[in-house]
């Protein structure tokens, strides 16, 4: 009886999910193993930090860190994404002495734009500190800061190398160990030194090197078998591809950087017309709100190399099914999920960070519906970027952000951190509807192309 309700269980799952499908939740198991440990260790750093600063100090942490991360996002290169795209494509073709190559362009690229960054960071910060931040003192942590994370350009580099040749198990296991022991610094320094940020931003600033040196040696360990002996390749082998890279990166980069401020110049704008008092609730709520993505960040990041391969073999009817069986799959138990915590937000929000941050519960369940719909589109981007739609994707960004800033200085003074919460999630709702029906309309064209060019070889014989 056991064996045969085992079989059924077997065959109702591969009359649900197609091959593409099954390959992508096979390929996020160990992503999703490390990404649940992450989620929960993130989870309570998020209580320690805010009980152990409380509201208005974490406040000010949050502007500093969205003031790094902001202008850094300008000038960084997110050659990741294009080393995906064509890393795939290379892989393909069974041309690894490629990848490293394009391999080098990346690293030299990310290290410049990093140091670049770091310039002016410490310019910006010498003209403009007293007028944007409320408490003195803190200009070596900004500029301590973005050298660490200038330098961390490098870790999207090797993950993305990781995800091209679906080797995640290694690598996840490590990241597993450095975010418990990043956990465990950060809570000793909350429970040693209480209300302290001078030794929080140093506490936060050493661990995160740590974590980019070992990840990184981790990715070079588990790849050297792979493109070791392919070590000494010219760049000059990739030079008639260079153009068309560059324009895939140059695209998703400035994409990427109108994301950034969409996601941190909410903090920006808050903390413009409100106070630190009032960054530290927002910074708590959109936390708490957009942890739930954890549950879809293993698939968005298997994705994205999946989706690469089945377009460079122009594979477009699997990839529309997959999507499709995919985010039926996820939308029911994330909007019975969503419809839950409506009614327990007051008691999560106190119970969790105290009566100080009581008045986070709204903005908290308004992001909350904004990760929940992004969670059911989590294809979305890797989808956009597989495609090469890099133009469409820099104007549906465009658009968002004059959306979500018109919105939110709108209402900012109006409703506070609810009314930037609104801001935030309209701009999100609106790049998931655009996405969605620019990516169908492409991969449509496509297919109809191929069912022409298929009948034309069928009537002539060909085939």
């Amino acid at each position: 009886m056991i064996k045969g309700i085992i079989e059924n269980v077997k065959n109702k799952f591969r009359k649900n999910f197609d091959h593409e499908s099954k390959k992508l939740i096979k390929n996020s198991s160990w992503v999703f193993i490390a990404n649940a440990l992450a989620v929960v260790l993130a989870f309570l750093r998020s209580i320690l930090i805010a009980r152990g600063l409380g509201a208005t100090t974490l406040g000010t942490y949050a502007v500093v860190i969205a003031f790094v991360v902001t202008i850094q996002e300008i000038l960084k290169l997110n050659v990741a994404l294009g080393i995906i795209r064509f890393g795939a494509q290379y892989i393909s073709e069974k041309r690894p002495d490629k990848l490293v190559a394009l391999l080098k362009v990346g690293i030299s690229a990310s290290l410049l734009s990093a140091l670049v960054s770091v310039i002016i960071i410490a310019s910006l910060t010498s003209l403009i500190y007293p007028y944007f931040f409320s408490v003195p003192g803190l200009e070596k942590f900004i500029i301590l800061y973005s050298v660490i994370n200038g330098f961390s350009f490098l870790d999207n580099i090797g993950r993305g190398v990781l995800k091209i040749f679906n080797k995640f198990k290694l690598n996840s296991i490590i990241q597993m160990i450095m975010d418990v022991f990043e956990f465990s610094m950060i809570a000793i320094c909350i429970f040693k030194y209480p209300h302290n940020l001078e030794y929080f931003f140093y506490t936060v600033i050493a661990t995160r090197f740590i974590n980019s040196i070992i990840c990184n040696s981790s990715v070079i360990f588990e790849l050297k078998g792979e493109l070791g002996k392919y070590f000494s390749s010219k760049i000059a082998i990739i030079k008639g591809d260079l153009t068309e890279i560059r324009h895939f990166i140059l695209g998703s980069s400035f994409s990427n950087t109108l994301k950034i401020f969409m996601n941190q110049g909410d903090i920006l704008i808050l903390n413009s017309f409100g106070n630190p008092h009032m960054v530290g609730v927002y910074t708590v709520a959109k936390k708490l709100g957009y942890s739930v993505l954890a549950m879809t960040d293993p698939l968005s990041i298997s994705i994205y190399p999946q989706l690469s391969h089945l377009v460079s073999q122009t594979k477009f009817k699997e990839a529309k099914v997959m999507i499709k069986k995919i985010t039926v799959a996820t939308f029911i138990p994330i909007a019975i999920f969503l419809i839950g915590a409506y009614f327990f937000k007051d008691f999560i929000i106190v119970r969790v960070y105290g009566k100080d941050f009581v008045d986070a519960s709204n903005p908290f369940f308004i992001h909350l519906i904004g990760a929940v719909q992004s969670a059911i589109f989590f294809w979305c981007v890797p989808l956009v970027q597989s495609l090469g739609l890099t133009t469409m994707r820099l104007r549906v960004y465009t658009m968002a952000l004059i959306l979500e800033a018109i919105i939110a200085l709108f209402l900012v003074k109006i409703m506070g951190p609810s009314g930037v919460a609104i801001a935030l999630l309209s701009a999100n709702v609106l790049i998931s509807i655009l996405f969605t029906w620019y990516c169908f309309q492409h991969m449509n064209f496509k297919i109809s192309h191929q069912d022409i060019e298929i009948k034309s070889r069928y009537e002539s014989g060909s085939v």
